[in-house]
């Protein structure tokens, strides 16, 4: 029985890890910080409420527009006739912009 104790193989160079047998780490592109929004992000939440905003502005122009009380032939009707003309035009163009900022990216 041999007596000596139990012997290690020495280190070799042979299993060292090199930078070609390393592994990669991937990590996904999509992360995007929880505490911070992308600016393009809170640009386009802006806008939506803006519009959402001039949405409501018309809605309720039309809705004073058709109560008795003001109707189209007074003074007070023609100035509102015209905001929401104003309005609807606004909308329009904001519109074909949207359309057209989609159609080129």
């Amino acid at each position: 029985m041999d007596s000596r104790p139990h012997s290690q193989e020495a280190a070799s160079t042979n299993h060292v890890p090199t930078l070609s047998t390393a592994k990669t780490i991937k990590r996904s592109s999509s992360y995007s910080d929880p505490g911070h929004e992308a600016p393009t992000e809170a640009i386009l939440a802006k806008k939506d409420h803006e519009d959402n905003y001039q949405q409501q502005i018309k809605v309720a122009s039309t809705a004073l527009l058709n109560d008795d009380r003001i109707g189209t032939g007074s003074k007070a009707g023609r100035s509102l006739q015209n905001v929401l003309m104003d309005t609807e035009h606004c909308l329009r163009d904001q519109r074909r912009e949207s359309l057209h900022k989609r159609d080129h990216k």
